[in-house]
């Protein structure tokens, strides 16, 4: 079973704010896109960021990885 981490970041748009979130497979993975610069969090101006660290497990089975 996996845990996943939920990165949510909040932006402005003609003075409305707009939220997107991405999954991640790791805490480690999700902090990094908020704290390292050229991010998408740089990219895109967001103005708040949060990860959310799932405290229940995924059931679904991820697809192998596929060298084609």
């Amino acid at each position: 079973m996996d845990y996943w981490t939920l990165l949510t970041l909040g932006y402005t748009v003609l003075e409305h704010t707009m939220y997107v979130s991405i999954w991640f497979s790791s805490e480690e993975d999700c902090w990094s896109v908020l704290m390292n610069n050229g991010t998408l969090y740089d990219q895109i101006n967001a103005e708040m960021g949060y990860c959310d660290v799932s405290e229940v497990a995924s059931h679904v089975v991820r697809p192998k990885i596929r060298p084609w």
